[in-house]
C-alpha cells in the first residue's frame, strides 16, 4: 500500500520541482529582455522557442517518470511549484541576473572599446592625410591649369 502511494506522491513533488525549474529558466529570459532591449518579433520568438522547449522537457518528464500518462496532479504541481517560486524567489533571481547580464554587457562594452578606439583614431589619420592630399592635389591641378595645361618644365624649342 506505501509503494502505491509513495510513486504518485513522488512524481507528484517532482513536477512541484519541474515547474520551479521551468519559471526558473523564464526569468534567466526575462532579465536577458531586461538588460538587452529588444522588439517584439525577438521577444515572440525568444517565447515560442521557451514555450517548444517546455513541451519537450515536460513531454520527457512524463515519459520518463510516469510512462507517458497525463496525470492532472502533473498540472497541478507544476503550477504549484510556479507560483511558489514566483512568490518567494523570482524577484531576487531577476535581480541578480540582471546584475550579472549587465556586468557581462559592461565587460563585452569594454572590450568592444579596446577594439574600435585605435581603430577609430586610425581611420581619422587616414581622413585627414586624405584631405590633405586631395587639397594638394586640387592646388596643383589649378596652378597647371593657369599655366595653360602645361607641367611645370619648358620644353626647349630648337
Amino acid at each position: 500500500m506505501q509503494e502505491v502511494v509513495t510513486a504518485p506522491l513522488m512524481f507528484f513533488l517532482s513536477s512541484i520541482l519541474l515547474g520551479i525549474g521551468l519559471l526558473g529558466i523564464y526569468d534567466i529570459l526575462r532579465a536577458f529582455r531586461a538588460v538587452i532591449q529588444h522588439g517584439l518579433f525577438f521577444t515572440a520568438v525568444e517565447d515560442i522557442l521557451y514555450f517548444m522547449f517546455v513541451a519537450v522537457i515536460s513531454f520527457w518528464f512524463l515519459c520518463t517518470y510516469n510512462h507517458g500518462e497525463l496525470r492532472g496532479f502533473f498540472f497541478i504541481g507544476i503550477f504549484i511549484g510556479m507560483f511558489l517560486y514566483y512568490i518567494k524567489i523570482s524577484s531576487y533571481v531577476i535581480s541578480w541576473l540582471i546584475y550579472f547580464f549587465s556586468m557581462i554587457t559592461n565587460i563585452f562594452k569594454i572590450i568592444y572599446e579596446i577594439i574600435t578606439k585605435p581603430m577609430i583614431s586610425i581611420q581619422r589619420n587616414i581622413k585627414w592625410r586624405l584631405k590633405k592630399e586631395k587639397k594638394n592635389v586640387t592646388m596643383a591641378l589649378k596652378k597647371q591649369t593657369k599655366r595653360g595645361g602645361q607641367s611645370g618644365t619648358k620644353e626647349k624649342t630648337k
